[in-house]
């Protein structure tokens, strides 16, 4: 056996004897013909005060000579007629056995920091052992110093007294050490797979890619220089300079991401260089004048191209983790947790799979590399929406509620890309350096350069053939084509279709009924191997084969996640690299919410008989007995919950989308915007469930209800105008009552239309070039509060009613959305920027004055809608909030790398 024994000088040193017992339990766990074994680990007793004993490891005792005393003596002056390097046929078979070592060890979790020729010893018989797994030397035994003047390569490990897996520290020796080692920079098993090539470098060449006088400029090569690579030998195969290139790539991204690449490598060329008179690669050098026959030539020329065009693949396919898929939960904290919308896909991989970027709360962009613990924000970005990346990964594009935007993701100020007007429903970032992006105006898609510029129309949905719009673009790899979907007018999303346009053609193929947001996934660009497209179909993904060449769908759709966070428009959480790797939010195609009041100081009391469900827009009846919801559990329903009965009972049922309810004044009608005629225009119906709905209004636009007037003569609406984006609009329910006239002194009551009425058409009320939601009317019908984006983000106003035009008050001064009137005129209550519930004391006699904000409660409550999604008791002193599910409060994004290769497997080519 070999002992070795820690120096009574560090046996005081907690350190030292830490490392020390580390060693013993990482080599424990090792048991591999090419790692030195350990039989134990000996502690004598303390000999008198102030002796600590001796501590010591028993070892295997390896005989021989270690890697780095072969090295310098195959290279002493005059002992071999070769100009430099060890022969081929003995440097390969000791590199797999080093490679072998190292694929155990990483199998078991455990990075070796410190390989290097003094650290692999070479038995007699060939055998190689290494030495040193998981600590650092402690003591250097003297090397031969050949060639090295500065004892580099039997340098100690450099080490400081941090935690060894920490940040910010350099563990390894100069000259063997990985970029990422040398900037002090946390690494994993790419730094071995760098030292190891290191190693190999040195034993072909006979000299180190990385030299210098001393530490600090070997430190300075490995950072900043290329290896020559012309000190290798000419008869150095084509497949061990790819490998030996790709170990030394500087970015650990782009790096060989497993040893076994490099074991197959090495194998065959192990078999290639054992053949006599092995022909050498064409492009390296001429093939030898050697008398042999013609089969031979051939065969070896054959099996030479095998090799190395396997071995080219294995190592030029992007990859980041071995080709067995995993998964892993990345869990922010509450501060930087995902924020789920209803509408928006809130996330996004970069195209090589090393970045993930999300919306947080408030619309702060979050940016985490894969390989990281952490996220972090990208400083003084706000109200983000819909993220998406360049496909270098350098920049980020986002939309803000008036802007496309793009910021680097390094950080540093946003530039404004061009204006929008609607609200966004995705983009897509081509290799042309164009972005192709949607909003919510059934205006199709738009084109706009990344520079920035003046948005182009790209499609325009078909009315005639009952699209709706187009949404969710997403450029394929080749910027040839754009994938998008296509919604119908009746608002069904079950009956969305992905459709392609072909960029060159304008032609545009219909690719799958039934699904929404597709990405086009292929093994790799140009490769001709089948492609797959993904997508979103009731809150799971599908997949089918797609020709690589005319995106012909060539297989049946089959399920490959099973539950996926997907919104009633189609916008599902998922994202795909052009790596395969894969990030999605577990979930489905909606969540069960729960009804609570919630007093000022933030209490709740749950209304434990409603069921869990999928609870958008809640409406209080002004008699105060009934609670008008809309429901989006299934198409999207308007259900009355009886407050004193606690039942609940579906009002609508049609086959289309019914939302926004907004309670005629009398508590006997409920109004709601219903895409049963196409675009959604307004109905109305008896609350008691007699009757059938009516239809309000006739509109090429989509509209909602948002308020109604005390006399319930004008209902305020917002409707989507193609060139103005959101605005609001007054539909007049008494055609006798013109608009202007103020309200009426019958309070209480509902005119109802002749059967024979036609619908009405909205009349102008705010028309802005920005977005005007949420209208409410005060309880008195003089006051119009609103929120608007004039200022480049929501705040809350008041205008006076009808005349909007007399006169304008900022109400909010940090953000708002979504505000409401308490029933006696005297508050106004809104979200602020953070979602927190905020009161503030008016005056509305003789005109209009606010007082100052106080916040009520911070809520966590779901907010995922253009609408007011909370209403308030009569009294003023609850709130009837929606509460998320538990499993919502901080959504979980799963991670599976190499998904592909699962992807794949499910969807074998024929």
């Amino acid at each position: 056996v070999a002992i070795k024994v820690l120096p009574e000088a560090f046996a005081h040193d907690a350190e030292r004897l830490a490392r020390f017992t580390r060693e013993a339990k990482t080599l424990a766990s090792l048991n591999h013909p090419n790692i030195a074994a350990i039989y134990g680990l000996e502690k004598s007793p303390s000999a008198g005060s102030g002796h600590a004993g001796i501590t010591a490891l028993v070892m295997e005792l390896v005989e021989g000579e270690d890697l780095s005393q072969r090295i310098a003596r195959l290279y002493a002056p005059g002992a071999s007629a070769r100009q430099a390097g060890m022969p081929l046929d003995e440097a390969l078979p000791i590199a797999k056995q080093i490679a072998d070592a190292l694929e155990a060890a990483h199998e078991q979790g455990i990075v070796h920091r410190d390989l290097k020729p003094a650290n692999i010893k070479v038995r007699a018989d060939g055998t190689v052992k290494v030495l040193d797994f998981g600590l650092a030397k402690t003591t250097e035994a003297p090397g031969s110093g050949l060639q090295d003047p500065a004892g580099i390569s039997q340098s100690p490990t450099i080490t400081s007294p941090a935690q060894m897996t920490g940040a910010g520290m350099i563990l390894g020796t100069a000259a063997y050490m990985s970029p990422e080692q040398a900037k002090a920079r946390p690494v994993d098993k790419r730094a071995d797979i760098w030292a190891f090539g290191v190693v190999l470098f040195e034993m072909l060449a006979g000299r180190r890619p990385f030299d210098g006088e001393d530490m600090a400029d070997v430190l300075g090569a490995v950072v900043r220089l290329e290896p020559q690579w012309e000190a290798l030998p000419s008869d150095v195969p084509l497949p061990i300079r790819a490998l030996l290139q790709s170990c030394l790539v500087k970015d650990p991204r782009r790096r060989v991401a497993d040893i076994s690449t490099a074991l197959f490598v090495l194998e065959k060329s192990a078999v290639l260089a054992a053949v006599p008179g092995r022909v050498a690669d064409d492009a390296v050098r001429p093939v030898p004048r050697a008398r042999r026959t013609i089969t031979m030539t051939s065969a070896a020329l054959l099996v030479v191209a095998a090799v190395t065009a396997l071995a080219t693949w294995t190592l030029m396919r992007p990859t980041l983790v071995p080709l067995q898929p995993m998964r892993f939960a990345v869990a922010p904290t509450a501060a930087q947790a995902l924020a789920i919308t209803a509408t928006d896909r809130n996330l996004v991989l970069s195209a090589d799979g090393t970045h993930l970027v999300y919306v947080a709360g408030g619309g702060q962009l979050m940016v985490r590399a894969i390989d990281a613990l952490d996220a972090v924000p990208l400083p003084g970005i706000t109200g983000a929406r819909s993220p998406f990346l360049s496909p270098d990964g350098r920049w980020v594009g986002y939309f803000t509620e008036t802007e496309l935007r793009k910021v680097a993701i390094t950080g540093g100020p946003p530039d404004t890309l061009c204006p929008i007007v609607g609200a966004p429903r995705g983009a897509s970032w081509g290799p042309d350096d164009t972005i192709v992006f949607a909003t919510d105006l059934a205006t199709g898609l738009l084109r706009v350069a990344a520079a920035g510029g003046t948005p182009t129309v790209l499609t325009t949905p078909d009315a005639a053939q009952g699209d709706a719009d187009h949404l969710f673009p997403s450029l394929l790899p080749s910027g040839r084509a754009v994938l998008f979907t296509v919604t119908p007018s009746s608002g069904e999303i079950q009956n969305a279709q992905v459709a392609v346009r072909d960029l060159t053609t304008g032609q545009t193929t219909t690719l799958v009924r039934g699904g929404s947001q597709a990405e086009y996934v292929a093994p790799s660009a140009g490769s001709g191997q089948a492609g797959y497209l993904v997508y979103a179909v009731a809150g799971t993904l599908r997949a089918v084969r797609v020709d690589p060449d005319t995106l012909a769908v060539g297989s049946d759709p089959v399920p490959v996640v099973e539950a996926v966070r997907t919104s009633g428009n189609g916008a599902a959480e998922f994202s795909v690299s052009r790596t395969g790797a894969l990030v999605y939010v577990p979930g489905g195609a909606t969540d069960t919410r729960s009804l609570m009041w919630v007093t000022r100081d933030g209490r709740e009391e749950p209304i434990a008989a409603a069921p869990p469900r999928a609870y958008t827009v809640p409406r209080l009846s002004p008699d105060g007995t009934r609670v008008a919801l809309d429901i989006r559990d299934e198409l999207g329903d308007i259900w009355i919950w009886d407050l004193a009965r606690q039942t609940l009972t579906r009002l609508t049922d049609a086959p289309a989308t019914d939302v926004i309810p907004v309670w005629t004044p009398d508590s006997r009608r409920v109004i709601f915007a219903s895409a049963r005629a196409g675009i959604a225009n307004l109905f109305w119906q008896a609350a008691n469930n007699t009757g059938t709905a009516e239809r309000l209004t006739t509109s090429p636009n989509g509209q909602a209800p948002m308020s109604i007037s005390p006399d319930g003569t004008q209902l305020i609406v917002r409707e989507i105008v193609p060139t103005t984006g959101y605005d609001l609009r007054v539909l007049r329910l008494d055609p006798s009552t013109p608009r202007g006239a103020g309200p009426s002194t019958s309070l209480g009551t509902s005119p109802t239309p002749s059967p024979r009425t036609p619908p009405r058409q909205t009349e102008p009320l705010l028309a802005t070039p920005f977005n005007e939601q949420n209208g409410e009317l005060s309880p008195d019908g003089r006051w119009l509060a609103f929120q608007s984006n004039a200022s480049r983000r929501n705040e809350i106003y008041v205008r006076p009613f009808p005349n909007v035009d007399a006169g304008n008050w900022m109400v909010s001064t940090s953000g708002g959305t979504h505000p409401l009137w308490a029933r006696n005129g005297t508050e106004l209550f809104y979200l602020d920027s953070a979602g927190a519930m905020t009161r503030v004391p008016v005056q509305t006699t003789p005109t209009f004055s606010a007082g100052t904000a106080t916040t009520l409660f911070v809520t966590r409550y779901f907010v995922g809608v253009a609408a007011r999604t909370y209403d308030v008791s009569p009294d003023g002193q609850r709130f009837l909030m929606i509460k998320n599910a538990a499993s919502a409060q901080a959504p979980t994004m799963v991670v599976v790398l190499n998904w592909l290769e699962e992807l794949m497997a499910r969807l074998p080519a024929k």
